[in-house]
């Protein structure tokens, strides 16, 4: 099954149709359409909807996606490849090549995302039994029926409101496995502006396609 997130919206129609829209993507299915089908749907589209995803995004973050800039914690900062050795000097980075993104990230940022989990739970009531980064294709985590919070190391690259955000969701997925409207409240609970929040991670969904 694909990893990209969508909504569904069932209605009297006979056909499956997607539309994405401002990083969202969205089912329209028939009221008859089981979940599975829809999800293999979306699995078969996955490559047009990336794409679509990435045209839409495309101006506003153009120097990052030509791999100009670095996006660290929200902010922009002049990345040179082709360094002998991974290293960040006076806000520049110096790579040997895009690949080496993702460790210089794991090694320098990634390792305090734990901790940023473990600082909301306190804050939330809400403990999960197990936190690690990962390399996600199309999400940016996922917790499991165990309470195991897995996340997408591209997490660093976000402002830190908007990984709050992602945090707080996936800490709320502990008490609600789905995306029920008590899943929401419990979201709101913790997250006032959650809304605004989710809206503007949607601008960033192509981080997820990128340095592999």
């Amino acid at each position: 099954m694909s990893e990209v997130r969508y909504r569904i919206f069932r209605s009297r129609r006979r056909t499956l149709t997607i539309t994405v829209s401002e990083g969202e993507v969205v089912v329209r299915a028939p009221l008859g359409a089981s979940d599975e089908l829809v999800g293999r749907f979306v699995a078969e589209k996955e490559g047009w909807i990336l794409k679509k995803i990435e045209e839409q995004t495309s101006g506003e973050f153009a120097d990052v996606m030509e791999g100009k800039t670095l996006l660290d914690d929200g902010v922009r900062k002049p990345v040179k490849y082709g360094a002998a050795r991974s290293e960040e000097k006076g806000g520049e980075f110096f790579l040997k090549n895009e690949k080496a993104v993702r460790p210089f990230f794991e090694r320098t940022r990634c390792l305090f995302l734990p901790d940023e989990v473990f600082e909301l739970s306190r804050r939330t009531g809400m403990m999960p039994a197990d936190v690690s980064v990962r390399d996600f294709k199309a999400r940016w985590g996922c917790c499991d029926a165990d309470g195991r919070i897995r996340l997408n190391w591209r997490l660093v690259m976000l402002p830190p409101v908007l990984r709050e955000y992602v945090l707080i969701h996936e800490l709320c997925h502990l008490k609600e496995m789905n995306h029920s409207a008590a899943f929401w409240k419990l979201v709101g609970k913790h997250c006032g502006d959650y809304r605004q929040r989710r809206r503007l991670l949607k601008k960033y969904s192509f981080l997820t396609r990128m340095y592999r």
